[in-house]
């Protein structure tokens, strides 16, 4: 296993896999690719309107992607600095999970890593969960890191040292 894709949607949650993604990657002395995928750019706006200036402009799911774009390069910086790690934003154009599993096999990835956000019950039946459709439709070995409040041995990438 060369090639380990990492999957984000910039949340807290999402920073769950970057501990484990960054162990195993240094262990096989592999290559690691950092994804976001943003499957409404006005819904990531919405989000961001509130973080960075929107300027008034015809297009402004560009900006959302420039700052989507810039956030995945810190979050690189920051969690896998060291190793060689690539950073890609996709617009998704069919579902999230979809666009993972596709950009794993365009891409060789080896496994995919990613962690939930621990939804459950009607939260859980409304959005649904891209990490089970990832394992169900990946071509390849997925790890699914469990959000912090199922699981308490996490890794803090930055420091390497056990959380509890």
């Amino acid at each position: 296993m060369k090639k380990i894709l990492v999957t984000t949607d910039l949340s807290e949650e999402s920073k769950h896999a970057f501990g484990p993604a960054l162990e195993l990657t240094q262990a096989l002395n592999g290559k690691l690719q950092l994804l976001a995928v943003i499957e409404d750019p006005a819904h990531a706006a919405f989000a961001y309107a509130l973080d960075f200036p929107l300027y008034p402009d015809p297009d402004i799911h560009k900006q959302v992607l420039a700052k989507v774009q810039n956030d995945l390069q810190d979050l690189a910086k920051i969690h896998f600095a060291g190793i060689d790690c690539t950073c890609t934003v996709i617009e998704a154009t069919a579902g999230v999970h979809l666009e993972i599993v596709e950009f794993a096999a365009a891409n060789g990835s080896d496994l995919i890593i990613m962690a939930t956000h621990g939804r459950t019950g009607f939260s859980h039946l409304l959005i649904g969960s891209v990490a089970e459709r990832v394992v169900r439709e990946a071509k390849c070995p997925v790890l699914v890191v469990p959000s912090k409040k199922n699981w308490h041995g996490l890794k803090d990438s930055k420091t390497n040292q056990q959380k509890t």
